[in-house]
């Protein structure tokens, strides 16, 4: 599996990577294997515990202020993502704004945005498949993207951005499901 610790070999601390980190690492030596990347791949810097801190400064402008033009931005960031269902559903949903691209550097950006978003699903799931991020550390990181993208969803709406709105409310909705889904399984499995 994905990030697979060998129970024989000694952990030793690393210092957290980033998306960006791991991407510079993958251009730059494209023969590690799921198990190396999964051994090197710690947590994103925010301390999850205190996710609606240190989660939300890093998703919202440095002034706290979200325009239209800030959520917009930060829509196609995927550094502070942890939804699998987000992700899986911007994925989806690249390959019609490929299509609408109107130059060749709007197509470069969506791909790149292709293979940050694939990147980061990697990350995540070596994350979790490694025990370092716990399903309830998960959950709860999805639980403040959720309450960041609703706050997002009403900007965009009073700013009469409904393009914007339409879009974080898709994944507002994807969350809701994921949460719900994890939920009802955790549930299952105490029974």
């Amino acid at each position: 599996s994905v990030g697979a610790s060998e129970p024989d070999k000694p952990s030793t601390p690393q210092q957290p990577v980033t998306t960006q980190e791991a991407v510079e690492t993958t251009d730059s030596n494209a023969t590690h294997n799921d198990n190396e990347v999964g051994a090197q791949v710690k947590e994103e810097p925010t301390a999850l515990s205190d996710q609606s801190d240190s989660s939300n400064n890093k998703r919202q402008p440095a002034d706290g202020s979200s325009s239209t033009d800030d959520i917009a931005i930060m829509l196609d960031t995927v550094d502070g993502l942890f939804s699998n269902a987000t992700l899986e559903l911007e994925l989806a949903q690249l390959p019609a704004r490929l299509s609408e691209a109107k130059d060749k550097e709007s197509a470069s950006q969506i791909r790149d945005l292709e293979a940050a978003i694939k990147l980061r699903m990697s990350i995540i799931a070596a994350q979790v498949g490694a025990g370092v991020l716990s399903i309830q550390d998960y959950m709860d990181s999805v639980s403040a993207e959720l309450t960041q993208a609703k706050e997002w969803a009403l900007t965009a709406n009073r700013s009469g951005r409904k393009d914007l709105a339409l879009r974080t409310l898709k994944r507002v909705k994807a969350m809701q499901g994921e949460l719900s889904d994890m939920k009802a399984a955790m549930d299952a499995e105490s029974e």
